[in-house]
């Protein structure tokens, strides 16, 4: 007997909410009260791509009208019986005058979500181009109505006009924004948004642009230039790309990511937030920054005494480094191309993870690390040289470590054709000193190209020999 469908619906929802949305769909055949369940399940997602396949213009219009339909009876029935929506996804990839056409079946969508106390928005439109003639969706004021709204995440041709600004903008409820592709019509606006969101405890911004009307042709939107937080004292966590100049003041404040715009100069203030846990730069440069300087990251303990994890991914700021933090627990540096000289003075330190690109590998010296430090490096040469290979590893004393794992893979950017997806692992072939107190290093990997195999793994073989050698003896 079907003991299932006898459940409470908030069971039955609980259950759909578990499935592939493929089978979710599918259960709305198995019997009345599984349509009935399926068609009020809180959480809808209305994707065109579902719906609108690509065939002639009379098939597609006819497609266009049944999506519109399908989308509009979803939120009636959810209005007609007063029923909450928990969360609304909507996704729309459609060419620029489908879209234009659709707009205000998309007006009317928000605002019957916005009556049925929808908790999470998420509009998401194809990605908006500055040489991009495709008008933008003006966002509807309904949203702003939607006091239970408590995450509203938008992307793509999405704009947030003057008229949208002027009304009484009150996200009382909001929690989570995340701004993407977004166009504003003025600059500040960003901050009038985030102003009137007094439990923001999570902000995204990536790549947004302002509206800039005395400017000609693809010059009359650009990336938006600044953006300042202060007064926010739910904030937890930001992640803001492409913004040139970034002022935080945010006392709890826990996770910070800026990616930059590497050409364009940056600047980026954060000093005040002393209770940052994790930092992560990207594509910071030091003839464009105006923020770090070469003792910036030398006493990381007295700016940001609880920082434990720091990333640097494709930042080119200094040749020497030296890092120094007495609570840092996690360290990963990823193509810092400058870089000749790196020293790291962490007692706590428990994972540093070393992935580089190229041929000029730097020096690393360990001042003061945990013996339970793991440590994995990840190289990719175009022309790896016994001597390079020996001068790098013989810093890394497996005697400091609990582990340590280096990943050598000569690339050949020319030709990808020539990479090989198989791994080779270098086993230890013989044991280690009873003496040693930690006998963790076992193996290398290797990952070859097909053309030079025997020849690189003779190289690695040679090289792991002289390591061993040097190290334990």
């Amino acid at each position: 007997m079907d003991q299932i469908s006898s459940l409470p619906e908030t069971i039955l929802h609980d259950i759909l909410s578990r499935l592939p949305k493929k089978d979710a769909i599918k259960t709305s055949v198995l019997s009345k009260t599984w349509r009935e369940i399926f068609y009020t399940f809180p959480i809808l997602s209305i994707c065109h791509q579902e719906s609108i396949r690509r065939s002639s213009k009379r098939k597609k219009d006819q497609q266009i009208k049944t999506f519109l339909d399908y989308g509009k009876q979803r939120l009636l029935r959810f209005s007609d019986q007063g029923l909450a929506i928990k969360e609304f996804k909507l996704k729309l990839s459609l060419t620029c005058f489908d879209l234009q056409l659709i707009y205000p079946d998309v007006d009317q969508w928000l605002k019957l979500a916005s009556e049925c106390s929808v908790q999470t928005l998420k509009l998401c439109l194809p990605a908006l181009k500055k040489d991009g003639q495709c008008l933008c969706y003006i966002l509807h004021p309904s949203v702003i109505e939607a006091r239970s709204l408590n995450k509203l995440v938008l992307k793509g041709r999405i704009r947030f006009d003057k008229e949208f600004l002027n009304l009484s903008v009150k996200f009382s409820s909001l929690c989570v924004l995340s701004l993407c592709n977004v166009l504003f019509d003025d600059e500040g606006a960003i901050e009038h948004v985030i102003s009137h969101c007094p439990l923001i405890e999570h902000i995204t911004l990536k790549w947004c642009y302002v509206y800039n009307p005395q400017g000609a042709g693809d010059m009359q939107i650009s990336f938006m230039k600044s953006v300042s937080m202060h007064g926010l004292q739910k904030l937890k966590g930001v992640d803001i790309q492409g913004v040139q100049n970034v002022y935080i003041d945010a006392p709890n404040i826990e996770k910070i990511y800026y990616g930059a715009d590497s050409d364009e100069p940056s600047k980026m203030n954060f000093d005040s937030c002393g209770n940052l846990r994790a930092l992560t730069l990207m594509n910071v440069k030091n003839e464009f920054s105006f923020t770090f300087t070469d003792t910036w990251f030398l006493d990381l303990s007295s700016k940001f005494p609880f920082l434990e994890s720091l990333e640097l991914v494709e930042c080119s700021m200094f040749e020497n480094i030296s890092i120094s933090s007495s609570q840092l627990k996690a360290l990963v540096l990823c193509n810092c191309s400058a870089m000749e000289k790196l020293e790291i003075d962490t007692p706590n330190l428990l994972s540093f993870r070393y992935y580089y690109a190229g041929d000029d590998l730097p020096s690393i010296s360990f001042l003061r690390c945990s013996s339970r430090l793991e440590v994995n490096v990840r190289l990719n040469m175009i022309h790896p040289r016994l001597y390079q290979l020996e001068k790098f590893v013989e810093q890394f004393k497996p005697q400091k470590f609990s582990s340590l794992s280096f990943s050598i893979r000569p690339c050949i950017p020319s030709d990808e054709s020539f990479y090989d997806d198989e791994y080779y692992y270098w086993e230890d072939p013989y044991s280690l000193p009873p003496t040693l107190p930690v006998p963790s290093i076992k193996h290398l990997v290797i990952r070859s190209v097909r053309e030079v195999k025997s020849k690189y793994l003779l190289l690695v073989n040679r090289l792991f020999y002289i390591w061993r050698q040097k190290v334990f003896h």
